[in-house]
């Protein structure tokens, strides 16, 4: 049975870009309720980010930042475009610049202090402030609970209630603390479940960004855009195991502006290669696109990354980057960890093992910009949300677009709210409960974790930052195996309903399963080298067809990639 209340606006994740929508919502006067994962305030990408936001130097200097005034909003737009390599929905990029400025400046009336961000690569200005990823969190909630919004907190949203003539009319899930399958009624949902990440085995975001959001979406008639992008974030640790995934040397090197090198086993400085110029300073896809060249060509390190080194800079240069570091702290610790004695050691002169791991999801659920996925009462933003970035995403640009995004699409799903009324009965109430259930009904079966694992090898093998079409192939018939014949026998090994692990990796993989499978048709369909998208048997320049947008959409029981043109409102190649 349906919840007894029905909600205004129903919010699914409560990361920055969620909390940023549910706000916004509530503050134009709908009943909003927030649905997350995990605890509020304590789960999803947001609290583990690096916290920077892209605003125009002209914007930043009207809210009393020191900046550079000449900095314009069509400087901002075009460097995100060419970044891109010229994919984003423009009108996504407009929306973005022109707005970010007015977020952010909500969040500094709301306590928020930032400080200002020096120039990150690719980005033609200094524009930009850094907030901690904890911060931004804070604010974020806090901003929400005066609002009014409420949360409803370990709850894995795992289908969407769909009436008759398919609007979107409510969430379904698993209520992860009691066991119990439930439906939330509303008017409008918004997804804002983050990217698809933790279906990478290196990675560093959060282990709860399955993708659920972009399943539930495109069975709900959504589609997915630029699906095969995903942004690995160079020089994260791969040894020792502890701090595996860690992106603690990328920020006390490259991103911090330090010239570290990146050396194969031979010592080479292999990235004079890919960007004579930049170097180590190249943009992140760049980067970590030429450090996977050199493992995939047995160049690498023992444990399947490259070098980093400091050995070349004065010892003075790493005593004192916790005097100007915006990360790392005075006594060795960032994020929590106390890194001293791997800062000890790259003072003794040795290199640390580095390598890419998944980062950010640049492709996600199709929206315009006010969110609106097209289905009627869906919208999604933030990560979820593909278009923006194109094939590359600058530093600062999810702050942004986080902000940006959340609020419109909060604001869109209210006004949908007041038009939409009673909404009319769910048709597939039966069809998701028993779906839900499946795995703990299932008396024997595919453990769960084992499907996960395979689906992690998979990753590594054909989505990992240097592809190739065998593997491409070779993962989707592999997909399809696993679609047919793996999800129908999920069966939980624990009985006990609550909290149970087992049962929610069920639920994750059916999700991942779909958004995997949307990115390997992506990635088989661009047969060149973009951006993130890499491909070791790229098409000839001369071959190359016109920018084009991938989008994957579920037709008749299947997924299928159509291509659309990319419009160039702001900038033309």
């Amino acid at each position: 049975m349906g919840s007894s209340r029905i909600w205004d606006v129903v919010v699914v994740g409560a990361g920055g870009a969620g909390l940023t929508a549910a706000r916004r919502a509530r503050e134009s006067g709908a009943d909003v309720l927030v649905l997350n994962k995990g605890l509020v305030g304590r789960t999803g990408a947001t609290i583990t980010s690096g916290g920077g936001i892209s605003v125009s130097g002209n914007v930043l200097a009207g809210l009393g930042l020191d900046v550079d005034p000449t900095d314009t909003e069509q400087d901002f737009a075009e460097d995100t475009i060419r970044s891109g390599r010229f994919i984003s929905d423009q009108s996504l990029v407009q929306s973005m610049v022109e707005d970010v400025g007015a977020e952010l400046g909500a969040l500094m009336a709301m306590g928020v202090k930032p400080r200002v961000s020096k120039r990150a690569p690719g980005h033609s200005s200094g524009r930009g402030v850094h907030v901690t990823g904890p911060d931004m969190q804070k604010a974020v909630t806090t901003g929400a609970t005066r609002a009014g919004v409420l949360f409803r907190e370990d709850f894995l949203s795992a289908g969407l209630l769909r009436d008759a003539e398919g609007a979107v009319v409510g969430v379904t899930g698993l209520d992860r603390r009691t066991g119990e399958v439930a439906e939330i009624d509303a008017r409008a949902v918004v997804i804002a479940t983050g990217g698809t990440t933790s279906n990478w085995r290196l990675r560093t975001a959060p282990e709860e960004l399955a993708g659920e959001g972009h399943a539930m979406a495109l069975e709900a008639g959504a589609a997915l855009i630029e699906s095969e992008m995903l942004q690995f974030l160079p020089c994260c640790v791969i040894a020792p195991e502890i701090w595996k995934g860690i992106q603690f040397p990328w920020t006390i090197g490259p991103q911090a502006g330090v010239r570290a090198w990146l050396l194969n086993r031979y010592g080479e400085r292999f990235l004079q290669r890919w960007d004579p110029v930049n170097i180590e300073l190249a943009t992140r896809d760049v980067v970590a696109a030429g450090s996977a060249a050199e493992v995939a060509a047995g160049r690498g390190s023992p444990n399947g990354g490259v070098y980093l080194s400091w050995a070349h800079l004065p010892r003075d240069i790493i005593d004192n980057m916790p005097l100007w570091s915006k990360s790392l702290s005075r006594d060795g610790r960032y994020q929590g960890f106390d890194f001293t004695p791997l800062i000890e050691r790259i003072k003794a002169g040795y290199a640390i093992e580095v390598a890419p791991a998944a980062h950010f999801s640049l492709g996600g659920i199709h929206i315009d910009v006010d969110g609106d996925t097209g289905v009627p009462g869906l919208y999604a933003c933030g990560e979820a949300a593909g278009g923006v970035h194109g094939s590359n995403r600058l530093s600062g640009n999810a702050g942004a677009q986080m902000l940006v995004q959340g609020a419109r699409a909060g604001l869109a799903a209210a006004r949908a709210s007041r038009r939409n009324g009673l909404p009319a009965p769910a048709v597939n109430r039966a069809e998701l409960q028993e779906r839900v259930r499946a795995p703990m009904e299932r008396e024997a079966g595919i453990a769960p974790l084992e499907v996960a694992e395979r689906l992690g090898a998979l990753t590594d093998s054909a989505l990992s930052p240097v592809r190739d079409g065998t593997r491409i192939d070779a993962a989707i018939v592999e997909i399809g195996d696993i679609r047919r014949s793996v999800l129908p026998q999920l069966a939980v090994r624990q009985r006990d309903p609550g909290y149970n692990r087992d049962w929610s990796t069920a639920i994750e993989c059916r999700a991942a399963v779909d958004v995997l499978e949307a990115a390997l048709l992506g990635a088989r369909a661009r047969g060149h080298s973009l951006g993130a998208h890499q491909r070791t048997d790229s098409l000839d320049e001369a071959a190359r067809p016109a920018p084009f947008h991938g989008l994957v959409r579920a037709t008749g029981g299947a997924l299928v990639h159509e291509t659309r043109a990319v419009a160039f409102p702001v900038l033309a190649p």
